[in-house]
């Protein structure tokens, strides 16, 4: 039931990042979470089931080698280092 409930998590962050409103005939985006907490989120939903690793990375538009790069860009910089560590679950 817990991965369950954190892969429906990721997919609804990654759709409500993608989704725009209209408000009075302007298009406005919804503000994007951070690519640090999106790969947390994805991170997290990865631990809690291997098994769909693949299906999650691809439904955050993720490849392994590109999520790879990502964990590699996040590890070099702090800031985004310390974003990813508070998303991270333990």
């Amino acid at each position: 039931m817990t991965m369950r409930i954190l892969f429906l998590g990721v997919a609804t962050l990654l759709a409500a990042s993608a989704c725009t409103k209209a408000d009075k005939g302007e298009t406005t985006s919804a503000p994007a979470p951070s690519r640090a907490r999106t790969a947390a989120l994805t991170a997290n939903a990865i631990a809690a089931n291997p098994a769909a690793a693949d299906s999650i990375l691809n439904a955050g538009g993720y490849t392994p080698d590109g999520f790879q790069n990502l964990m590699y860009e996040i590890a070099a910089d702090s800031a985004m280092s310390a974003e990813y560590a508070g998303a991270r679950v333990r």
